[in-house]
């Protein structure tokens, strides 16, 4: 699903009119100058099969027309890798807040950055050797993430480049503003009830109105963070009970062999055969205090061995992984609703490989935000959600290297 939603160019619907808007982006952030031709270009190709965005035509962007750049983002199950590569193939431009944004430069080639993921690090290293063609001794990739550090003298070895290793915070924040103010179609709501890709609403912001927001990265634990601008943001909280805490507790209860099983699992599920709900308590719906009655009381709370009855019901991995999956991002969802509430923030984003682009993490997430705060707090997803730290380490150029 992340791939295909990747891949996919989303429409603007106004909430209120449900009318279909033209596409326009967040802002325009970076020059549209488009500097002379190089002398020295890199070999050109066809439009990748991975995902991609196309940056601007500017001279932040015009070094990667001659060398490429590559970043990688290692944590404790995915590695997510960003790279750049140089295209020739006409392409649409993309109307930017009644605005037309070059991408292309004089000579009519356009400069991508690629976002391709691996769990496993000889498929990695496998995959740069054939894409970084262009790579020589002395070169440097830009790495973040906790297996930058763990894995630094592998990647240095088979690749024969140099290791510069970005701030993990850092890169986190640079990554979702720039392809906030950047991509087209980055920030999206999600909306169970419609049908196939009107699922995902992409939601443009003006440049003066993107800060402050409340980003709730979700990996192998939880991190929130309150971004007031580009330079100013701070962790204010978070959780240990994550993406780590899903999988762990899967393999666990279910025969599931990775975390893609496990949401697979999850999906066809009925977490009703596993969870107390408030009508299983009370018969129905608790009026006085306004739960209804398919509300959740207990997670998991019909698995319990120790209560006398008089059949013990074998319980469906399938069942398991959906209930699991859901007291999870429910809990997500209400401590971010809180931080929101702590800080007055009406727009959350959601980020990290946990979520994945799966419809009943961002049913239940929006559910959560939507049912605590009353409608006053949005939650938004991102296209990149897990290519983040990535994107920042890539466009960072203060990190520290390694030899």
């Amino acid at each position: 699903m992340d791939d295909l939603l990747l891949s996919s160019k989303l429409k603007r619907v106004d909430s209120a009119t449900g009318s279909v808007s033209p596409r326009v982006c967040a802002a325009d952030a970076l020059p549209t100058t488009t500097p002379a031709a190089s002398t020295a270009l890199r070999q050109t190709q066809k439009a990748p099969k991975t995902p991609y965005v196309i940056l601007p035509a500017s001279d932040t962007f015009e070094k990667f027309r001659k060398t490429s750049r590559v970043s990688v983002d290692i944590g404790g199950t995915l590695i997510k890798v960003v790279y750049s590569s140089v295209m020739d193939e006409e392409l649409p431009e993309e109307s930017l807040n009644g605005h037309t944004r070059k991408y292309a430069y004089e000579d009519g080639k356009r400069v991508l950055v690629n976002f391709k993921k691996f769990t496993d690090m000889d498929r990695f290293i496998n995959f740069l050797k054939e894409v970084w063609t262009d790579r020589k001794r002395g070169d440097v990739i830009h790495c973040t993430g906790g297996g930058s550090y763990k894995y630094s003298e592998i990647i240095m070895k088979e690749l024969g480049v140099r290791l510069q290793r970005t701030d993990e915070m850092r890169s986190l924040i640079f990554g979702v503003n720039f392809l906030l103010s950047t991509n087209v179609d980055e920030s999206f709501t999600y909306h169970h009830d419609a049908i196939g890709r009107n699922k995902f609403q992409y939601r443009p912001i003006a440049a003066d109105l993107i800060y402050p927001f409340l980003l709730v990265n979700i990996g192998t634990g939880i991190s929130i963070l309150k971004v007031d601008s580009p330079t100013s943001y701070e962790r204010v909280g978070g959780s240990s009970m994550g993406g780590g805490t899903f999988m762990g507790l899967g393999s666990l209860l279910t025969p599931a062999q990775n975390f893609d099983e496990l949401l697979e699992m999850a999906n066809r599920g009925d977490h009703r055969n596993v969870d107390k709900l408030v009508c299983d308590i009370y018969g129905g719906a608790y009026d006085e205090l306004g739960l209804k009655a398919d509300l959740i009381a207990g997670s998991m709370a019909k698995c319990n061995r120790f209560e006398e009855t008089t059949k013990k019901q074998q319980h469906k991995p399938e069942d398991i992984a959906k209930s699991l999956l859901l007291m999870v991002s429910n809990n997500i969802g209400q401590m971010a609703y809180l931080y929101g509430t702590r800080y007055n923030l009406k727009r959350i984003y959601f980020g990290g490989y946990f979520i994945r682009q799966d419809p009943i993490t961002m049913r239940t997430l929006s559910f959560a935000i939507n049912y605590w705060s009353k409608g006053e707090i949005e939650a938004l997803y991102l296209k990149h959600e897990g290519y983040l730290g990535a994107m920042g380490s890539f466009l960072d150029e203060d990190g520290k290297l390694d030899d």
